[in-house]
């Protein structure tokens, strides 16, 4: 019997188009995530309504018609606990303008989806958002959950993402771990 060919067997998303998600958009089904919330977001319109309510927006990868992977973003403010930020800029700032990543979420059997777009998103925000309206971090609300032992903070810290508050006490009070990174070496990097 031949091998079962899955609907994102050989697709290298890192060469795949990010699109922003518009009503008309036609996604398909079938999106599986190791996070069954993240499933109901989509198909349930979470994800729709907050489009529509302009309180983000959404960038999907797919192949075919069928959803690989989607992200949120949306405006944010940072504040940390270790003092000012910036104060070796001579930034006395007590909160800095962010993008924050609100939802992101990738189909299981679409391997590298959602590395693709957080890539993406550090792009973008670097080159196309920053320079027009002044954003100096992405944030991120990592969700742990200690039922099932999920603290998806370590993920995001491969990018280089800190934790705003590093002492915080664990389980946090909300079930998220808010993380930053600071966009400066991106840009300039990009210049």
């Amino acid at each position: 019997m031949p091998p079962r060919v899955g609907k994102f067997n050989n697709v290298t998303f890192s060469t795949t188009d990010v699109e922003q998600w518009t009503p008309g958009l036609e996604t398909g089904q079938g999106f599986r995530c190791s996070r069954p919330e993240f499933i109901t977001f989509w198909r349930k319109g979470r994800v729709q309504r907050e489009v529509g309510a302009s309180v983000c927006s959404c960038w999907i990868l797919r192949h075919n018609s069928a959803l690989a992977a989607y992200i949120t973003l949306l405006a944010d403010k940072l504040s940390a606990s270790e003092g000012p930020l910036l104060s070796g800029e001579n930034i006395q700032y007590a909160t800095f303008p962010a993008i924050k990543i609100g939802l992101l979420a990738a189909d299981s059997r679409a391997k590298g989806a959602g590395s693709c777009l957080i890539d993406w998103a550090i792009e973008f925000i670097a080159t196309e958002v920053a320079p027009k309206i002044g954003v100096r971090f992405v944030t991120v609300d990592a969700l742990y959950d200690p039922d099932d032992g999920y603290d998806v903070s370590e993920y995001y810290k491969r990018w280089g993402f800190e934790f705003a508050y590093p002492d915080e006490p664990l389980p946090p009070s909300d079930g998220f771990r808010t993380l930053y990174l600071d966009l400066l070496p991106f840009i300039e990097a990009l210049r």
